[in-house]
């Protein structure tokens, strides 16, 4: 009896059968995100958006952000628990482009792993397709690579980028601030995806495991490090359109800490010190 021929490719480590599967999975979510105004479907080699919609901005201003969820994907995978990250992924992406004033139309991601597990995959991509159906962003294309060889087997990055649309006259920022405007600080969920390199650094030395009893969050240190990024989007897109121009400024305070952040939507003006951003957070470090 013949040998049945080998794929050179599954040879390499390349387990493209796993990738078919992993996008079926994902296709039901992925379809929730979907209005009248995406095209195309899943599957295609590139996202389609009608953007006839532009036509009644009077000027209309495309803003676009990336980023990614950092080192608390460790987290997720010392506890093989990924149905969180994606959320953590949408908030770090969508909320920058809020805080400009601007509502998200659409967003894509990128999965790099070192072996796909099908249904690691979908449960990765469920939860950015609830995250963007929970900010009205639709997720209109996305890839997952594997990288056997450059990852190991069980770990995994993501990130995305997404578009949203703003009138150009109703951008937000410095310029808009004045003397005796308000500070107004908006509760974070968690840590939500910020710190994690210094978190891990804490736990490991404090001997902690992720599957141990966290007493004071009445669950484990891992389930409760994986607290989900809140999402801001909506409830602040809703508070510029009801008070018209009262507000003036936003900050996504991520990395870089409150002073960084609030500083970018500070005006440069001498003399002026104050700001009417809204801080989305406050414990912060590098991820």
């Amino acid at each position: 009896m013949a040998a049945s021929p080998t794929n050179p490719y599954s040879e390499a480590g390349v387990d493209t059968a796993a990738g078919d599967l992993a996008v079926e999975l994902m296709k039901s979510s992925v379809r929730a995100t979907h209005g009248p105004e995406v095209l195309g479907g899943v599957g295609g080699f590139a996202g389609l958006f009608d953007a006839s919609a532009l036509r009644d901005f009077r000027r209309p201003l495309l803003a676009t952000s990336t980023d990614g969820v950092g080192t608390k994907v460790a987290i997720a995978q010392a506890i093989d628990k990924h149905d969180t990250i994606g959320q953590d992924l949408v908030g770090m992406v969508v909320d920058d482009i809020v805080v400009v004033g601007a509502k998200p139309l659409f967003m894509t991601d990128y999965i790099a792993c070192g072996k796909v597990f099908p249904q690691r995959i979908a449960d990765i991509v469920r939860g950015i397709a609830q995250a963007c159906a929970a900010t009205g962003t639709a997720l209109v294309g996305g890839e997952t690579a594997e990288h056997p060889g450059l990852l190991g087997p069980r770990d995994y990055d993501v990130a995305g980028a997404a578009t949203g649309v703003v009138e150009a006259d109703a951008i937000l920022g410095a310029e808009r601030v004045n003397d005796g405007d308000a500070v107004i600080a908006v509760a974070s969920s968690g840590l939500h995806s910020n710190g994690y390199s210094l978190v891990r650094h804490i736990v490991t030395r404090a001997g902690i495991g992720y599957g141990d009893n966290a007493a004071d969050f009445g669950t484990t240190w891992g389930e409760a490090l994986l607290e989900p990024t809140r999402l801001y989007t909506l409830p602040l897109l809703r508070l510029i359109e009801e008070l018209s121009g009262g507000v003036h400024a936003l900050s996504h305070v991520t990395g870089g800490g409150i002073a960084a952040n609030l500083a970018r939507v500070l005006p440069r003006a001498a003399g002026r010190r104050s700001t009417a951003a809204a801080g989305r957070r406050a414990p912060c470090s590098a991820c």
